[in-house]
Parts: structure tokens; C-alpha cells; sequence
């Protein structure tokens, strides 16, 4: 299954390794900072995103909140579940 996490990108929800809330930017120290060497995509400018989701093979800057994408993926298995 695929979550859609902005603009017209979606990704299989297996391949995400963590979403971090973007308080300060990515300029800040913040646990991406362990990701360096993943291709980065900033979906929306800087100062609109909300989530970095970091997936096997990519960080990407989202303007989605990460309580909407866990929302997201909790119905997805909410459903897989029925």
C-alpha cells in the first residue's frame, strides 16, 4: 500500500524508515542528519515543510503534517484489519 504524502508523490508504506517533525527547518540539528547520504527532495520550499519523511532510498521535505500521515496510514490498516 502507498501513502500519498504531497504534491504527486506517494510512497509504499513499508519502504518509510521514520517521519520527523521539521520544527526548526532542515538547517537545524534534527535526526535526518543521520540520512546525509539519501537523495534529498524538498516537495514544497523550505519554509512550508512540515514533515521530512525518510524512506529507503530518499528524504523528502513534505508540506503534510505528520499527524495527517499517520492518520493516513493508521486507516489504510484500519481497514486491511476489517
Amino acid at each position: 500500500m502507498y501513502v500519498h504524502i504531497g504534491d504527486t508523490v506517494s510512497v509504499p508504506i513499508e519502504s518509510i524508515i521514520t517521519m520527523v517533525h521539521a520544527k526548526g527547518g532542515k538547517s537545524h540539528k534534527s535526526p535526518i542528519h543521520h540520512y546525509e547520504s539519501l537523495e534529498y527532495i524538498a516537495m514544497v520550499p523550505e519554509e512550508q515543510i512540515k514533515t521530512y519523511v525518510v524512506t529507503d532510498d530518499c528524504i523528502y521535505g513534505s508540506g503534510i503534517s505528520i499527524k495527517t500521515l499517520m492518520r493516513r496510514i493508521d486507516e489504510f490498516y484500519s481497514i486491511i484489519k476489517r
